[in-house]
């Protein structure tokens, strides 16, 4: 064989090996996935760094996380990018809004989309999948998850004679160490915690009550509130009467004024989201003040139930091409594995929401350095899974939430008593839910 034609077999054989590799691995187009979340403040970046990081692991797959607003924007802003046919492959949502989600049509439920035995499920927290599973189906994948604590000063506690390390338990000692922490000029009130029908929410769930009908909506669709029975009467008269002897600090509705009488040394006690630890933890730190944190507190006749968890869970529009659901059903399942679950919660103080990134976290001596962040999780792990912890499903949550602050605010302002108030908050809501409910049949 010549030179000349060694070399153009050599030619020959280069281009047929390139072209039979790139017939077994054609060049993949980049698939690109919009991410839209409700998360403000540091946690715009934190989201973005975990999307950066997906994306340098998952070579084909662009997830771009852009922070959109408020849960409620972020909500009315995928609808109108439904409507308009660009919607983002996933987005973030406020954990009231499932009922609406499941009705809505506009949604892929992660239990079509997950194969049999492709996430260990009995790894995350029942609490949290409880809430998220409807008719035994999983419709979206949990992610930002919390719960309401107590927050105490015990610097303040000290002052005021206090054991800083028994923060209170019941309500009635709520009132009695909060005046005694005013009789000692310690801070100017004893607690505080923003005007929110969450707390509601918990305080029901505390005494085992139920919200709605129909087996707190999770045997129909609900057709008849029950918060303005004796359980949602007793919340009113408590939180309005710490505010009618000053002992409860008053901040409005809102999540930061709270936090800023908290912060400053007005209030020595708060009630927020588990959320905020993280927050509250680097601000204690800088005024040189010792933190401490407690179980919500509860009614004293009641024997402890448990809370439900609040937060946000991540959902997926349909309608997408295959190979670009996919893709987002990847970032789902990478999003909420032990090591990024992790991350999440040490950068925030939302609680992760797999047993095993709870086990990470024990084994790094992360809640030793850290206790404050353990109360979460001790008072998630303690709650008894019921129809009242596991949470309501009303297709006009953010409706009773708005009508119930407004019947708290009545109260308040000595407009109405607190039967007088959840009373016409009821009937609101039912005429409400019979509106809503006639779309359906």
């Amino acid at each position: 064989m010549s030179h000349k034609s060694s070399l153009r077999y050599v030619i020959v054989l280069f281009v047929l090996s390139l072209f039979l590799s790139l017939s077994v691995n054609p060049v993949q187009a980049e698939v690109k996935i919009k991410f839209w979340h409700a998360m403000s403040g540091n946690r715009i970046d934190l989201l973005k760094g975990l999307a950066e990081d997906f994306n340098k692991t998952h070579p084909g797959i662009t997830v771009e996380s852009q922070y959109v607003g408020s849960y409620n924007e972020t909500l009315n802003k995928t609808i109108a990018s439904v409507k308009a046919g660009n919607p983002p492959h996933i987005f973030q949502l406020y954990e009231i809004g499932t009922r609406g989600m499941i009705d809505g049509g506009m949604i892929m439920p992660i239990g079509d989309i997950a194969k049999p035995g492709e996430v260990d499920w009995e790894d995350y927290v029942d609490a949290v999948m409880s809430y998220y599973k409807v008719d035994g189906k999983l419709y979206s994948m949990p992610f930002n998850s919390s719960t309401p604590i107590l927050f105490y000063n015990k610097t303040a506690f000290k002052k005021a004679g206090l054991d800083a390390n028994k923060p209170p338990d019941t309500w009635s000692q709520v009132r009695v160490m909060g005046k005694k922490i005013m009789d000692s000029g310690a801070a100017e009130a004893g607690i505080t915690w923003n005007m929110h029908c969450w707390y509601f929410e918990q305080w029901h769930a505390v005494q085992n009550a139920m919200l709605v009908d129909q087996e707190n909506g999770r045997e129909g669709r609900a057709r008849k509130v029950l918060f303005d029975g004796s359980a949602g009467v007793n919340i009113v008269k408590w939180w309005t009467g710490l505010e009618k002897d000053k002992i409860f600090l008053n901040t409005g509705r809102g999540w930061s004024n709270h936090r800023k009488a908290f912060i400053s040394g007005q209030a020595a006690m708060m009630i927020s989201s588990t959320s905020d630890v993280t927050q509250m933890t680097n601000a204690f730190n800088q005024k040189g003040w010792d933190l401490g944190t407690g179980f919500l507190p509860r009614p004293d006749a009641v024997p402890r139930q448990g809370v439900i968890i609040g937060g946000g869970t991540l959902w997926m529009t349909k309608d997408h091409p295959q190979e670009e659901l996919k893709a987002a059903w990847e970032y789902l399942k990478w999003i909420s594995m032990p090591k990024q679950q992790v991350i999440w919660h040490k950068g925030t103080g939302y609680f992760p929401i797999r047993k095993s990134a709870m086990k990470l976290l024990e084994k790094e001596g992360w809640f030793n350095k850290f206790p404050n962040y353990k109360v979460a999780f001790d008072q998630l792990l303690e709650t008894k899974t019921s129809l009242s912890t596991s949470g309501a499903l009303i297709g006009v949550f953010p409706q009773l939430r708005d009508a119930v602050q407004s019947g708290i605010e009545k109260v308040y302002e000595g407009k109405a008593t607190p039967e007088a108030a959840l009373k016409e908050a009821a009937q609101k809501i039912n005429k409400d839910l019979e509106n809503y409910n006639s779309l359906f049949k």
